[in-house]
């Protein structure tokens, strides 16, 4: 009988070592340093990914470091953390398009249910522009003439497949008219072409736009976010035009999928610091863009209808690698 006591108490004991084991470990997470990748080139998202890890680095205990891992559009650095190990100490800081465009296009080797949202961190609206001389000045205007000539408004975008490129066609779809799509190799050239007359219309972002705007050789017609940002409230949205439309070029952290809710937790609240310091909100407002911190379940529900809305243009397109 001491015998099978004493097999049952030790059970007892490793059973109860082993349930304050796991919670301990979350506890002492991140246990060494983390890791902010960066799927695009050296240039202003890595500059404002830095300014995010510096601040996170102080509330989380351990150095957090930017890495740069560009190519493919974005989707070598997207692949290397959607196969990492799910222990949040390995992030992927980019645009959705990453994510949500790439595997439907064949683009990617990883699918979308691969990536987490963590948190979002910044809005970047896109904006539709028209070039000075067109025969449309506002959302309706644009409308009624597509719609009276099918295909003969074009517009130019950084190149097909791109999240630029996929905006205008979900605004196609959404306003019921036919464009007809013009790729450059880049945002510049394609707002050059529109500012001197040889494509009716670019989408992008206010960065590359504005200026053309503020020098009469664009005309802004709407923006496609939810609603008027602070830093372009002249601007009316296009469903305030009647498209029932909204999307943004919102930059976020995401994680490989499986990462424990409580590991996430930390992520977030590190985060949610940075993005609310003075810091982080200067360097993103003088870009023409806004602060703009979403939770993980806020942030993935507005990546799922992302999804969606690609998920029903892209299969309509002639892209190279569907």
């Amino acid at each position: 009988m001491s015998i099978i006591y004493n097999h049952f108490i030790r059970s007892c004991l490793l059973a109860t070592v082993v349930g304050v084991a796991a919670p301990a470990a979350a506890q002492t997470f991140p246990s060494r340093p983390l890791t902010i990748v960066v799927p695009y080139a050296a240039g202003a998202t890595d500059r404002q990914a830095r300014q995010i890890a510096e601040i996170a680095s102080k509330e989380l205990g351990q150095p957090v470091v930017v890495e740069n891992r560009d190519g493919a559009g974005g989707t070598i650095g997207a692949q290397y953390v959607a196969l990492s190990k799910p222990d949040g100490h390995t992030m992927l800081y980019g645009a959705p398009a990453v994510i949500t465009v790439a595997p439907l296009t064949g683009a990617a080797q990883y699918k979308y249910e691969d990536l987490k949202a963590l948190a979002r961190v910044n809005i970047i609206p896109h904006m539709v522009a028209a070039r000075a001389d067109a025969p449309f000045k506002t959302i309706p205007e644009l409308v009624a003439y597509a719609k009276a000539n099918p295909g003969k408004v074009t517009f130019g975008s950084p190149g097909s497949g791109t999240a630029v490129h996929l905006a205008g066609e979900a605004f196609a779809d959404a306003a019921g008219i036919q464009l007809s799509h013009v790729p450059f190799r880049g945002v510049a050239p394609a707002v050059t072409a529109a500012s001197g007359g040889f494509v009716d219309l670019v989408f992008g972002a206010p960065g590359a736009i504005n200026p053309q705007i503020q020098g009469g050789r664009l005309i802004a017609l709407a923006q496609l976010g939810a609603k008027r940002t602070n830093e372009l409230s002249s601007i009316p949205t296009v469903g305030e035009q009647g498209v029932d439309l909204a999307l943004s070029a919102d930059f976020g952290f995401f994680v490989a999928k499986d990462t424990p809710a409580d590991v996430i937790a930390k992520l977030e609240s590190a985060i949610k610091v940075a993005v609310e310091s003075e810091e982080f909100r200067k360097s993103v407002t003088s870009a023409l863009s806004s602060p703009g911190y979403l939770d993980s379940s806020d942030y993935q529900r507005l990546v799922d209808q992302e999804r969606d809305i690609y998920s029903r243009i892209v299969p309509k397109l002639p892209l190279a690698n569907k």
